[in-house]
């Protein structure tokens, strides 16, 4: 589409890019009825034409110190759950959001490349641990070619994101809150239930195939849940944990460290039965 039909709907134009000025998503308020949306290039962002025809500009706020971009279609997904209003939102816990950041569980994901854009995800909203339920063998242990697309999703040249093996029988920390977060379950909308707090486990599963626990709580999610989904619900249920959580105030003013530190170099050595993302595995295309 050019730039003119694109500018010359029958209602506002809202552009998602991650730019100067560009007012929080989850502030942004619902669409105008007619309004269009347009979600621009990973890398190199939305056209400066379009970006100065947008009636609004909005972004996803990326706490993560890496990984700052999502893939686009986690993001259009993303940008829709708020511009559609998700009404009765929770408030955000803030100043201190990472002493209640919840442990994500990706519960048998059933395509490699969903499961590593949805763990590129995870690095941008701020976690630094995943566990992967993998019994679909899509993560560890899989054959070169699948190694190095599923790595390419998840941006392994820049994501430092531990994940780490929920084993074959895996069950949640004794007097954990475990939360699981899917379409088509008998629970609260997503954005009305408590994601954080100490000793919270969100599970995200892939399809019905995983049993979870007795006790779990249940929260919907307004997303399509059939294969090739996943990324789309992973996206979501991180946004808005991270919504949830607020803003890092005592590290957003903190210049960027230059060069090699203690801290990235430990992010450089292995550990025992976890993966950590390193640049020299990956093949990009």
């Amino acid at each position: 589409m050019d730039t003119a039909a694109l500018l010359g709907g029958p209602g506002p134009l809202v552009a998602v890019d991650n730019t100067p000025g560009a007012e929080s998503v989850y502030r942004a308020g619902p669409l105008h009825v007619g309004a269009s949306i347009v979600v621009g290039n990973e890398r190199r962002g939305i056209r400066p034409d379009v970006l100065r025809g947008a009636a609004k500009t909005v972004q996803i706020p990326m706490p993560g110190r890496s990984v700052n971009t999502l893939n686009v279609a986690t993001a259009a997904a993303v940008a829709l759950y708020y511009l559609l209003d998700a009404n009765g939102r929770r408030q955000a816990r803030a100043p201190r959001p990472e002493s209640h950041r919840p442990a994500v569980l990706l519960a048998a994901p059933r395509d490699h490349v969903e499961a590593g854009s949805s763990l590129r995800s995870a690095a941008a909203f701020g976690w630094q641990t995943v566990t992967v339920d993998d019994r679909e063998k899509v993560w560890f242990g899989t054959p070169r070619p699948v190694r190095n697309e599923a790595r390419a999703a998840a941006r392994s040249h820049r994501n430092p994101l531990r994940v780490v093996p929920a084993g074959d029988a895996w069950s949640p920390p004794h007097g954990s809150r475990v939360v699981v977060c899917a379409p088509d379950v008998d629970g609260p909308a997503l954005h009305r239930t408590e994601l954080t707090g100490t000793g919270t486990v969100l599970v995200i599963p892939d399809g019905d195939g995983w049993e979870p626990p007795s006790d779990a709580e249940f929260a919907r999610v307004a997303v399509p849940g059939e294969p090739g989904r996943y990324r789309l619900l992973t996206g979501i249920v991180l946004a808005e944990a991270a919504r949830q959580l607020g803003t890092r105030t005592s590290t957003a003013l903190r210049p960027p460290r230059r060069g090699l530190s203690y801290g990235s170099m430990l992010g450089q050595t292995a550990l025992p039965d976890t993966d950590l993302v390193q640049p020299w595995e990956l093949t990009q295309y």
